[in-house]
């Protein structure tokens, strides 16, 4: 048999015995070559590096599921096999459940010793550790004890945790247009629909795709294999909702290796009940988790929460990162964030608790780095700590903090929490946040949901709500929802203009007369008062019909009715943005500061 034959004979744990008694020359590595490597040079030269190293005994590669860390020690090894001088026996464990296999297998290689290479060395390759670590770390100390000459490299999401291991974190491919992580999912599209990736907007879906899916291997080969039904552009807003297109995998692949569940169940035997439930609880963070966010989500004490976040770090289903602050956080991958959501939300309960107090975590975020009480721009400046908020870890830690924002802002909606929402569209569209333009449709609903369905208690945060929405439409030229927004502002907070920011009255200033509210009559007898807001509004009520379209004029009436905007809606058939956008048109040319005030115009044509 040649020397490449010998090196292409694959052995298991349940037939090593035979293997040996059978081959008389060193006999090693796979007889099914893996499909070749896709980037990884750096990685590969690293391996190949210490493998040549004197002195190493023991290396392990470690890294999440799926990040490639068995593709990487195959083509290593493989690369070493091919100097001659190192022969290479490849146990793969993925199957073995029972650790006294595992050690009748290493005791048999340490009985007789592995045979060396003449001048050379002997490799021993064990692959998918994870399930019988413990027998396979006893057992490797034996098999370096016996054998001088021996090697060992394991490939396991967890490390053997002995003195003689060399630990090698596996990293995720590099992110780009030009990127390893898109070659490899151009690479794994079926060439029938490879046609279809080859324009500008599918490139650049594809460099997104690979950077949502965090550059992990098997996430993007998965998603790579849906793309023909579904268009990169399709592809990629499934994935953001955490949802990976099924479809049937390639015939010779393992069955871990199936499909995004099938990689996580696989080394759950391993792991502690109490490690499952906080991952599933972690699940519903959208970006990076610290501790006191973990404990909050998790509801156990501090030392509790450390050692767990510890060993999910170590079994590889966290990451930890630099916080910016000379500490750490912790970063689930897409893979494994869609994993355990999926479970969690097999438990509606657990699932509403865990969202509930992840919004909780947000609001207190909120209310440390923007100042958004329910007072502020009336009684309070909602500007306030601006000059320290521009400062760069500020802005930095909202950024990071942004998809957690949006999340909770989503629980916030459905919960009917609005002057919440308020609260965090606030700091997501304040000075420090990543802009404010795109906020603006959501703080002018919210705002009048506040209102409408907060009471008094929404009236604060809705008004710092349009006081910033007046200066975005003021900055994108919209002269007209500045001064809509700025009337409304002023009349919710009840005291005039006296009450509003320095800077809001600049702006009151330059937009002129025609955003001055009417001003705010005395105070007095209640039925004096309502005669004085009633003979005002008589006195400055313009023709009913000039200007309003029917549909306006049909949203008016139903506003004097007495009905909110989600009843407007069900009644019309249209969405409550579309009865916001026809009744701030109403309020604009009526010259109305308010809901209450086109009733009343209504009201009184009526009459």
């Amino acid at each position: 048999m040649s020397q490449t034959g010998r090196n292409r004979r694959e052995h298991t744990a349940a037939d090593t015995e035979e293997a040996r008694s059978t081959e008389p020359d060193p006999a090693p590595v796979w007889a099914i070559p893996a499909p070749p490597l896709i980037g990884r040079e750096d990685e590969l030269r690293c391996v190949t590096e210490l493998l040549a190293a004197p002195g190493l005994r023991l290396l392990t590669l470690c890294g999440p599921a799926g990040i490639g860390k068995s593709a990487l020690a195959h083509a290593a090894l493989a690369a070493t096999a091919a100097g001659g001088r190192s022969a290479v026996v490849a146990l793969d464990l993925a199957e073995v459940r029972d650790g006294a296999m595992v050690d009748s297998t290493l005791r048999a290689l340490t009985a007789e010793g592995p045979r060396r290479p003449e001048g050379g060395r002997q490799l021993v390759f064990l692959d998918n550790c994870d399930p019988v670590i413990d027998a396979v770390a006893e057992g490797v100390l034996r098999l370096l004890a016996a054998a001088p000459w021996t090697v060992v490299v394991c490939a396991s999401r967890t490390p053997l945790d002995v003195y003689a291991e060399r630990i090698l974190p596996v990293g995720p491919l590099r992110l780009g247009p030009q990127s390893d992580a898109v070659r490899l999912f151009t690479d794994r599209v079926s060439p029938y629909y490879r046609h279809g990736i080859t324009g500008a907007p599918e490139r650049a879906a594809v460099a997104r795709i690979c950077e949502v899916l965090d550059g992990v291997p098997l996430a993007i080969e998965i998603a790579a294999e849906a793309v023909g039904p579904l268009s990169p552009a399709e592809l990629e807003g499934r994935l953001r909702r955490g949802e990976y297109p099924a479809r049937g995998r390639l015939r010779d692949l393992a069955e871990r290796h199936r499909s995004v569940g099938h990689a996580l169940s696989w080394g759950e035997s391993a792991q502690r009940e109490e490690d499952i439930a906080l991952l599933k609880r972690l699940s519903v963070c959208e970006s990076h988790i610290d501790l006191d966010t973990a404990g909050q989500l998790s509801g156990i004490g501090r030392e509790e929460i450390a050692g767990g976040l510890r060993r999910l770090v170590h079994q590889g289903l966290l990451t930890s990162v630099d916080n910016g602050l000379g500490g750490y956080s912790f970063a689930m991958t897409h893979m494994a964030r869609s994993h355990y959501r999926q479970e969690l939300e097999r438990d509606p309960a657990a699932l509403a608790m865990a969202r509930a107090r992840h919004a909780g975590v947000c609001l207190a975020f909120a209310e440390r780095v923007g100042g958004t009480g329910t007072g502020a721009g009336f009684g309070g400046d909602p500007n306030a700590g601006a000059e320290d908020g521009r400062d760069a870890r500020r802005a930095a830690a909202i950024a990071r903090r942004l998809p957690d924002l949006r999340a909770a802002v989503r629980h916030l909606r459905q919960a009917g929490r609005y002057a919440d929402v308020l609260r965090l569209l606030l700091v997501m569209a304040g000075p420090d946040g990543p802009g404010g333009v795109e906020y603006t449709a959501q703080l002018e609903e919210s705002a009048e949901r506040a209102v409408e369905d907060g009471g008094a208690e929404g009236r604060g945060p809705a008004a710092a709500a349009l006081l910033t929405l007046a200066h975005l439409a003021a900055r994108t030229g919209d002269p007209e929802r500045a001064g809509a927004a700025l009337r409304r502002a002023i009349a919710l907070s009840g005291h005039g203009e006296r009450t509003i920011p320095h800077d809001a009255r600049e702006l009151l200033a330059a937009l002129g007369d025609g955003a001055r509210p009417a001003p705010v009559p005395p105070p007095g007898p209640p039925a004096r008062a309502a005669a004085t807001v009633t003979a005002t509004t008589t006195a400055t009520a313009p023709p009913l019909d000039a200007g309003l379209t029917p549909r306006q004029h049909e949203v008016a009436q139903l506003v004097a009715e007495g009905l909110t905007n989600r009843q407007i809606s069900r009644e019309l058939e249209i969405s409550e943005w579309t009865v916001v956008n026809h009744l701030r048109e109403v309020m604009r040319k009526l010259g109305c500061p308010s809901r209450v005030h086109v009733a009343r115009i209504l009201g009184r044509r009526a009459g």
